[in-house]
């Protein structure tokens, strides 16, 4: 089963690096794994017809490739401080760098980069061309099944379609995410013969299903602030758009929130979010307005006040909620008042599930860091194996983290195998 004694071609394995995973992580270790080490022989292999099937629907198209903010909050991982002896405050321009080098020019958005033509197949056919050029073979349609480790320190890439052995491996493969893009759980048995420790994995990036009802504010949006709570401790906070499904909370802050908010879960603890609706106006602000529209428009309906300040259906969900009797703002009281704005304030959304891989944008643990050289993203006890991307336990909020992660871990794993090619030659 050994693809270079069956035809052959002798001890080329010992300057071959084998990487898995067609995806951003992927196709970058391989271009500085060649760059690195022209005379090595470099093979990519991916399981999907096409390389890069998920930066395709990166973005919504765009393909959001960095972004200039970073704090401790981008990036999560149980290793907490790992993700940052990578990714610093410059790395955005390491990324852009990069794809400059491949001829790509970045567009800057508020921090949030994008390439300059604003679609994501630009990054794509740039990296499969640079791949193309360097004479790098891809080989995909083809499955990677295990990977296993001789006496000898070399390694066999076992596949559907046959076996490899080498010195090399980068490991790419992505995470259970978005199944319909290439994403599968299987990849986190590829090292089981390895007894490599993977941290737990589950949905990230995805919607939260709330134990009350509010199927009635389907398919609303509100700009809110979003805070994640448990046991009267916030988590996290992020203003911006929610959006309400059947039975879930939705939208581009509640997915920075599940990462955290799954973790809690999976910890047996009760997280909440709560939703600030009316962030710009204080509390007292907030109860004159309503005090005033009473005194003005007592004859109008209590939906009628509120919808001056929020989408009609959170209006009415507010009532409901709230076993408001009076029909018109002129009947509300003193308590009705303080009620409803503290619930404008405070509208708190008991989570108790979350969406599937199917609809999330990411899938959060993977390769346990622990066992990762901090230096070069080699696993500690196997030499010449590397692990990066999203196969690794670190995980970015939306807005580009996750492909400058993907980028910037993929340039440090292609060079370092390259580099110990280069070692072992001489």
């Amino acid at each position: 089963r050994d693809y270079y004694a069956s035809r052959g071609l002798g001890d080329v394995y010992k300057r071959q690096i084998i990487v898995i995973g067609g995806g951003p992580a992927g196709m970058t270790a391989a271009i500085k794994a060649k760059e690195t080490a022209p005379s090595a022989s470099v093979k990519l292999i991916d399981k999907n017809k096409k390389l890069g099937k998920k930066l395709y629907a990166t973005g919504n198209g765009k393909c959001n490739i960095a972004n200039t903010k970073l704090d401790l909050s981008c990036y999560s991982s149980a290793n907490e401080f790992f993700p940052f002896q990578f990714v610093t405050t410059d790395s955005h321009n390491d990324v852009m760098d990069f794809f400059e080098s491949l001829g790509v020019s970045s567009y800057d958005d508020n921090g949030y980069i994008y390439p300059a033509s604003l679609q994501a197949s630009t990054i794509v056919w740039a990296l499969t061309d640079r791949l193309k050029i360097l004479g790098i073979e891809n080989s995909t349609s083809e499955e990677v099944l295990s990977i296993k480790q001789g006496k000898d320190g070399t390694y066999i890439v076992d596949t559907d379609k046959g076996g490899y052995r080498t010195t090399q491996v980068i490991l790419a493969p992505g995470g259970a995410a978005a199944p319909k893009l290439g994403g599968s759980d299987r990849v986190y048995r590829l090292l089981d013969d390895l007894n490599v420790r993977f941290v737990k994995t589950h949905p990230a990036l995805c919607k939260l299903k709330c134990h009350e009802y509010i199927s009635d504010m389907s398919g609303v949006r509100a700009k809110a602030v979003v805070r994640l709570m448990c046991d009267g401790e916030e988590y996290d906070h992020e203003r911006g758009e929610v959006q309400f499904a059947s039975g879930y909370l939705s939208g581009i802050a509640v997915f920075n929130m599940s990462i955290q908010c799954i973790n809690l879960m999976e910890t047996g603890k009760k997280p909440y979010i709560e939703l600030e609706l009316v962030p710009d106006i204080s509390d007292d602000m907030l109860a004159d307005r309503m005090r005033r529209f009473a005194e003005v428009n007592g004859r109008r309906r209590v939906e009628a006040m509120l919808n001056g300040i929020v989408n009609e259906k959170i209006a009415g969900y507010i009532i409901k909620s709230l076993g408001i009797k009076a029909s018109e703002a002129a009947g509300l009281d003193a308590a009705d008042i303080t009620s409803i704005c503290d619930m404008l304030k405070h509208m708190r959304f008991n989570i108790d599930g979350f969406g599937s891989y199917e609809d999330s944008q990411a899938a959060s643990g993977g390769v346990d860091t622990l066992q990762l050289r901090a230096d070069n993203l080699e696993l500690d006890g196997h030499r010449g194996l590397y692990a990066a991307g999203e196969y690794v336990d670190v995980t970015g909020k939306c807005g580009g983290y996750n492909i400058m992660w993907a980028v910037i871990s993929g340039m440090r794993a292609g060079e370092s195998a390259g580099k110990r090619i280069k070692d072992d030659q001489n």
